[in-house]
Parts: C-alpha cells; structure tokens; sequence
C-alpha cells in the first residue's frame, strides 16, 4: 500500500481585530526611516588632493547620518523604555550621540580648515 505525502494546510488564525503589536511596528518604521535617509545621502568619494568643499561635503554626510541614527536610537529606546519597569535615562546616551557627532564632524571641519586654499 502507498503512503501519502505530508500534506500542509495552513490554517489561519482566529482574528480578534487586533493588529500587530504597536512596538513592534513603530520598531520597523524608525528601521525603514533609517535605512532610507542613510540611502539618500550616499557619501561621495574623497578625490586624492581633496579641496574644503569635499571635506565640507563630507562633515554634511556625517552630520545627516548621525542625525539619523540619533533618530533611530531613540525609537528603539524608547520602545524598550516601555517594556522596562522605570523606564530608561537617556540622557547619558543622547549626550555621547550628540558628542560623537560633534567630535567627528569637528574634526573633518578643522582637517577642511586647514587645508590650503589650492593645491595647484
């Protein structure tokens, strides 16, 4: 006698007219955000005798990635902040972000400051 082959039917759920858990698409969203402003501000090579304007051009890609990624931090803590009794202090982790992207842009700004005017 032949066996049959499993066989899968696919049962929906009961719907309860309830959606999908507000975190996690409000997670997914901020991700989508991210992803997407990360995707509009592509960064363009630095040419090798690079002039202020290249620098400066890329200090504003730095600036927009990290805004975005502050952006993006913030909803994923403060997703988990709701899940966690008391909460979350952001305060230390909003000043490293704020810090970190000071350091780095200020950093491509003196390197643009200082270079000379042509390198012709």
């Amino acid at each position: 006698m032949a066996q049959a082959d499993d066989v899968f039917t696919a049962v929906r759920a009961p719907s309860t007219g309830a959606g999908a858990k507000p975190s996690i698409n409000s997670v997914r969203a901020a991700h989508a955000e991210f992803v997407t402003a990360v995707a509009k501000q592509p960064p363009w090579p630095i040419p090798l005798f690079a002039d202020a304007s290249d620098l400066e051009d890329r200090v504003d890609h730095v600036k927009a990635v990290f805004n975005a990624l502050s952006v993006y931090v913030t909803a994923i803590l403060d997703d988990t902040a709701q899940n966690i009794p008391g909460g979350l202090d952001r305060r230390q982790i909003d000043a490293l972000l704020c810090d970190l992207t000071s350091e780095v842009s200020g950093t491509l700004q003196q390197a643009a400051d200082a270079l000379p005017e042509s390198w012709s």
